[in-house]
Order: structure tokens, then sequence, then C-alpha cells
């Protein structure tokens, strides 16, 4: 029998700290750039994991052969001297793919998003134009460099980001179309916050470290699961988003596997069918969630998500159950309030229990 509690344990699975890499890292692929900057030393909104988050996805990067740029807690000045340094960086002939990560506060304003340096106080809309930095600035950047692969990473919908000085009036970021040859991934849905996690990584970046570190995985896939795994664990209220006009198939680490012999791959196979077998008729969600982990590019990974998906809907319907019986009972509270029910209503008495009146 799943359980709620059963099944985040099996979920929840936080991967190692990575090193941080620091300045332009050396790389093992020189056609590979990646700017990641965390940022959470706000005044008046302090966070607590994007610092975290970056030092992972830097290490992740750096890992997988990218030259990593990482900045902590930057400046308005600091992350634009990165920006600039950044698009002049990615124009040299030899770099073909490009990642941009950003952990922080986000805000949209008039339909353009803005990314806040950790000396950004804001007390109204015009200073988030003069204060903050308009994400446009970045794309204009890679839109002057050409044929190039750009990934964008955005956990920047924190709620509150400004305290009590200002508050915007729309949430989150707003979503725009990514331009060709690239993917715009955000860590909830436009115009929704995300969390900054409870434990030692953003909720977002957790499952992001977690899948992109998957050999020999497209990064569209990746991102499916990172959206299962982050809806599923927030119960619906956070859910990952992307954009994309990829043209062709992207992996960050796209060859650090190396080529299985015809009997190790007559075994992974065996063992897939074995565990697909074990579990197809399954009704507990564990057994979905391991054999994702296990064979996360398996045969039957898509088939997997889709009844993981289903059976965790199913439960969340049951668990509602209960509350939708409730809506609209009126809670007596004293006994004048019981007085003036008429006989045979069903009410809710002060312990939250619900009761008929005889």
């Amino acid at each position: 029998m799943t359980t709620r509690r059963s099944f985040l344990q099996a979920l929840a699975t936080i991967p190692p700290a990575l090193a941080m890499r620091k300045g332009w890292a050396a790389a093992s692929d020189p056609s590979r750039l990646a700017l990641v900057i965390g940022n959470s030393a706000y005044r008046d909104a302090p966070l607590t994991n994007p610092g975290n988050d970056a030092r992972a996805m830097a290490g992740l990067f750096g890992e997988a052969g990218f030259t990593v740029d990482a900045r902590l807690d930057a400046t308005r000045n600091g992350m634009m001297e990165a920006i600039e340094r950044f698009g002049a960086a990615i124009r040299r002939p030899e770099i073909r793919q490009v990642v941009f990560y950003y952990a922080g506060h986000g805000v949209q304003l008039d339909w353009r998003n803005y990314l806040l340096p950790v000396d950004a106080v804001v007390d109204s809309a015009d200073q988030v134009k003069q204060r903050c930095i308009d994400l446009n600035q970045l794309l204009l950047q890679l839109g002057a460099a050409r044929d190039k692969t750009f990934i964008i990473i955005l956990d920047a919908c924190r709620n509150n980001p400004f305290g009590n000085t200002y508050q915007p009036e729309q949430r989150g970021l707003s979503q725009f179309d990514a331009p060709v040859g690239s993917l715009i991934a955000y860590a909830t849905s436009p115009g929704n916050v995300a969390s900054d996690g409870s434990g030692k990584n953003g909720l977002y970046t957790e499952n992001l470290v977690r899948e992109l570190s998957q050999r020999s995985t497209r990064i569209e896939d990746a991102l499916k699961r990172v959206r299962l795994n982050v809806r599923l664990t927030s119960r619906g209220a956070q859910i990952p988003w992307e954009t994309t006009s990829l043209e062709s198939d992207v992996f960050i680490f796209k060859e650090s596997q190396k080529a299985l012999s015809e009997e190790e791959l007559e075994k992974e196979i065996e063992a897939d069918v074995a565990e697909w077998g074990r579990i197809k008729s399954s009704k507990n969600a564990e057994d979905w969630v391991g054999y994702l982990r296990k064979f996360p590019n398996g045969r039957f990974a898509e088939i997997a998500q889709t009844r993981l998906a289903r059976l965790t809907a199913a439960a969340s319907a049951t668990a509602a159950a209960p509350v939708a019986a409730t809506q609209g009972l009126p809670t007596v509270r004293t006994e004048a309030e019981y007085d003036a029910l008429p006989k045979g209503t069903t009410y809710i008495d002060p312990e939250g229990n619900t009761r008929r009146k005889s």
C-alpha cells in the first residue's frame, strides 16, 4: 500500500555536493561554456539555497567538460560584467554549446523578466527596470552569436522578492519563446512561484542535478523526469516548464559512457525487461519510481512515467475526497448554533467531526 510518506521517501535522493570551479575552469571540451549565478544574500528577502544550487550546477557542468564561470551573491555590476564577458566568449568560433544557469530572485514586469542582484533595493516598478538585470540583455548576447546551442535554466521564481518594500503586481516569471536552437527551462510554470527547498538544495535544482547527471541522457528527457518528480513532491504546487526550439539532441554528459559490449548490452536489456515484467501490473507507486531510478532511459521509461502519474493523480483524488465531502457544511461551535439547525442537517462540530442532528 502506497503512503504519501513512503512515496516521498522513494523520491527523495539528494545528490552529493559537487565542488564548484572558480572563474573560467579548465575544460576537457573547449566547445562548451557555462555561466552560473547563485544569489542568496538579499537584504530584504534572503534565500537559503541559491548558493548551494549554483555550486552544485557549476560542479555538474565542470564535470561534464564545460568551461564554467561561477558567481555567488553577485551585485548588479558583477552580473552585468559576467554577462558581458560571457557574451564576448560565446562569439568565439570554437564555442558550440552554451549554458546559462541562474538561481535567486526574479520578477516579471510589463511582460519582461528581471533577475535580481543581491544589492538591488527596490521601492517601485521603475526601480525594477533601473536596478535589476533585464533578461533580454542576456538574450541579445546570445542572439549575436550564430550557429550555437543555448540552454537557459532559471530557478528564479521565489516568492516575495522585495520583502515589504515593494510588491510586484504579478508573481513569478513571464513566459517567452526560446530563440531558434535554444531551450529555456523554468523552475515552475509562468506566473507561479518555486520552492526554495527545505534541504540543501531547492526542490527544482535538487532534481535537476540528479537527472542531468545521468549519462547519455537527452536534456529534454531529463527535464521531463524533473517535472514529474517536482510535481509529485510538491503535490502539484510547483510544475517546471520549458520552451524549446532545439533542432538536434543535446546532452550534458554526451560521451561519458563507454560503448557497451554486445554481452553487456544484452544483460542490460534483459535486466530492463525483467524489471518491467515484475512491476508492469503494480499499483504501487514506489515500484514505478524504482524502475525509473534504475532505468531512466529504459525501453519502458515513458510508459512508466505515464503510469506513475496516473497512480499519483488517483492517490491525490482519494486523499482529497474526505475534504471535498465536508466542504459547504456548517460548523457548529455554540449551543445556539446547534439549536438553529433543522433536524437532519449534517454539520461539523468544534472538534472537526462530521455529525448529523437527530
